[in-house]
């Protein structure tokens, strides 16, 4: 369990850390690729299970799977090339075959990534990181509005499209355990 804490707060903090080079800006596509549309409507999806799992007290059994899937969607929209990937990598490691191009200026985008992949990353330590304890409900919905506002950000900055239905809403405070 520690592990994947010191994991999870490691990635954060380099993904936070990291400088973003500057990029030209090119012009926005027209229209987005079939692959990164059904990319974020998954996304979307996820985003919702996620919300319903934490409120309004927090299913960690219910919401550890989602964090692993939210992370690894961002992960397939940058392979689809619907989002940059940020210009860490392993060496030696094969830049993977994209099937589209972002498109969306990379000054804006790959801050607007960063930011969506240690909201989620964030999260994730804070409800695996109370191991047998519930966490604490105010925190997880503190950090649940964390993720949902830079995912809304990362749809406007990337050019891609709001899936069908929207983002899911903000969790609303949690429900004093006296008051249910």
């Amino acid at each position: 369990m520690r592990k994947t804490i010191t994991a999870l707060s490691l990635v954060a903090a380099l993904v936070t850390a990291s400088a973003v080079p500057a990029a030209s800006s090119s012009p926005a596509a027209p229209e987005v690729p079939a692959a990164c549309a059904a990319l974020v409507h998954d996304f979307a999806d996820k985003l919702k299970k996620a919300v319903s799992s934490l409120a309004p007290t927090p299913d960690v059994a219910a919401v550890t799977p989602l964090i692993g899937d939210l992370l690894g969607l961002v992960t397939a929209m940058q392979n689809a090339g619907c989002l940059p990937t940020p210009p860490v990598s392993a060496p030696g490691a094969p830049a993977p075959a994209r099937t589209a191009e972002q498109t969306a200026p990379a000054d804006q985008c790959l801050p607007a990534v960063l930011d969506l992949i240690a909201a989620v990353a964030s999260l994730g330590g804070t409800i695996l990181g109370a191991g047998a304890t519930p966490p604490d409900a105010a925190k997880v919905t503190e950090l649940m509005n964390a993720v949902l506002k830079a995912a809304k950000e990362l749809l406007g900055k990337c050019g891609l499209p709001v899936p069908p239905g929207g983002l899911p809403a903000s969790p609303g405070a949690p429900v004093p355990a006296g008051n249910r």
